[in-house]
């Protein structure tokens, strides 16, 4: 009879257990549990046998947009953020990609009339840029990769603006139709300094000449 109300006991409680587990804590807790087997998963497919400079040349060409931080003239030298467009090769071809970042901007918004004082400058892209599935944790988590490069985004030279605007136009096709009278021209960042964040025990400093040798 006692062995009889022991397992009663232990099967009411499982019961509860799966009655709880249509709660949303345990929805919260399963989508930790997932976000862990992925985690697993990703270092096994990204992380090993892949170079920094091949996650950082990676995640600039998946993405379409940035964060192009400037020096701000209006607010007296504060760093200001503002979301840009930019494109690193004519079309979505890995082939194709340069590993150089363009821009389209002009000295009517705030972070052209800033370059045109200051060209340094900062660019953040993050892995969660590539939609709602792409980190399968926090976005704050180091497996979901982070890049920040710095330098010079300055003006591209008149002999190569066709080319810098045919990479352009390629991945944002409405930009050619933007009002001429408002001045937008083609620019480039040189890259002076590359830091990567793609895992566990800290950012890594890419080199920018290894950084432009990567094949993708």
């Amino acid at each position: 009879m006692k062995q009889s109300s022991q397992i009663l006991a232990v099967f009411l409680v499982m019961l509860g257990v799966i009655s709880f587990g249509k709660g949303v804590k345990a929805r919260r807790n399963v989508g930790i549990f997932r976000a862990d087997t992925f985690r697993l998963v990703e270092t096994e497919k990204l992380y090993w046998g892949a170079s920094p400079a091949q996650h950082a040349r990676q995640l600039v060409h998946d993405n379409v947009w940035a964060t192009l931080s400037t020096i701000s003239v209006q607010f007296g030298g504060v760093p200001y953020g503002n979301t840009v467009s930019y494109s690193d090769g004519v079309g979505y071809s890995k082939e194709d990609s340069t590993g150089k970042l363009f821009f389209y901007l002009t000295p009517m918004d705030a972070t052209g009339s800033d370059l045109s004082v200051n060209s340094t400058a900062s660019v953040a892209i993050s892995m969660a840029q590539e939609g709602e599935h792409a980190c399968k944790m926090d976005v704050e988590d180091p497996t979901c990769w982070k890049i920040t490069l710095t330098g010079k985004v300055v003006p591209v030279p008149a002999d190569q603006r066709h080319y810098a605007e045919k990479v352009l136009f390629s991945k944002h096709p409405q930009m050619e139709h933007w009002p001429e009278n408002h001045g937008f021209l083609p620019y480039v960042l040189d890259i002076e300094n590359i830091i990567l964040l793609d895992f566990y025990g800290g950012a890594k400093h890419v080199p920018v000449k290894e950084y432009y040798q990567i094949k993708l």
